[in-house]
């Protein structure tokens, strides 16, 4: 039931200067309570414009969490 906005530098066009990593998902995170290490974060996707994307959290060997997150202009 989380869902989280990371705000990012963009051009007029809507691509990222840079890209959106798992120490941005983590750092959301955080923010909203959740205290979780950035190396168990993957995106499987290069976040390089706005938009809807997905992050999967590896809790355990057998364990793993999908967690939507968006991408907006700052």
């Amino acid at each position: 039931g989380v869902s989280l906005t990371i705000g990012a530098k963009t051009s007029s066009t809507g691509t990222i200067f840079g890209s959106v990593t798992n120490i941005q998902v983590a750092e959301a995170l955080a923010k909203i309570g959740f205290e979780i290490d950035r190396k168990i974060i993957s995106i499987k996707e290069s976040v390089k414009e706005v938009g809807q994307y997905k992050a999967t959290l590896k809790l355990h060997k057998e364990v793993s969490v999908e967690i939507p997150f968006e991408v907006v202009s700052e």
